[in-house]
């Protein structure tokens, strides 16, 4: 007797092969949380330039202060929790408290000061569970520098006093194009990394 094939069993056997587990190498883990820094750091950086342009051009430097935190995005924050990441930005002279880098941050802020690092790099943290991005960030143009530049001469002295008022402790600035102003830090949670690799729901969130 010929048996009929089952209604749909085509897509049936599609979306199983598609939830399949895969197995994953080390290595294709540690490129994987490479590939989807890179993207973070990548959109977060583009939406920043947008939008610190716009409102520099609208209302001055006042306008644009709230805008320079783009790990806190909408955007940023949507592909933060589709790979199962953290980000935060860091650097020896903060303006924020809030960016202030943890013990994992200061060594490779330190080599990318040395150049014995230069570009994005994973490791896999002591721990086995969390994968720790870097990449570094640099003063790219005159748009960061009517913040971080020279007081009196990039930067307007009432300009100046603003943002001294949001942050009192502020040291960033006397920065010139093309300085290491900081880094990107962006910490994985490997087995949520490995869940969307998979394309498995997430069980839970771990705090932010």
């Amino acid at each position: 007797m010929k048996i009929k094939p089952i209604e749909g069993g085509k897509e049936i056997a599609q979306e199983v092969e598609r939830h399949k587990i895969k197995r994953l190498t080390q290595e294709d883990i540690l490129n994987a949380a490479l590939k989807h820094g890179d993207s973070i750091v990548v959109v977060a950086q583009r939406l920043l330039d947008t939008r610190l342009a716009e409102q520099l051009e609208q209302g001055g430097v006042a306008a644009a202060i709230p805008y320079c935190q783009p790990e806190n995005y909408e955007e940023v924050q949507a592909l933060q929790d589709k790979f199962g990441a953290f980000a935060h930005r860091t650097a020896g002279r903060l303006r924020n408290p809030q960016n202030r880098m943890d013990d994992a941050a200061g060594p490779r802020l330190a080599h990318y000061a040395k150049g014995t690092i230069e570009g994005p790099i994973v490791t896999q943290e002591l721990d086995n569970n969390e994968l720790l991005y870097t990449s570094p960030i640099y003063v790219r143009n005159e748009t960061c520098l009517n913040c971080h530049g020279t007081v009196g001469k990039e930067v307007a002295v009432a300009d100046y006093e603003l943002i001294k008022q949001k942050y009192p402790q502020d040291r960033a600035i006397n920065f010139r194009e093309g300085d290491l102003q900081g880094i990107w830090t962006i910490r994985f949670d490997k087995k949520e990394l490995v869940a969307f690799l998979n394309d498995q729901p997430k069980k839970s969130r771990r705090p932010r």
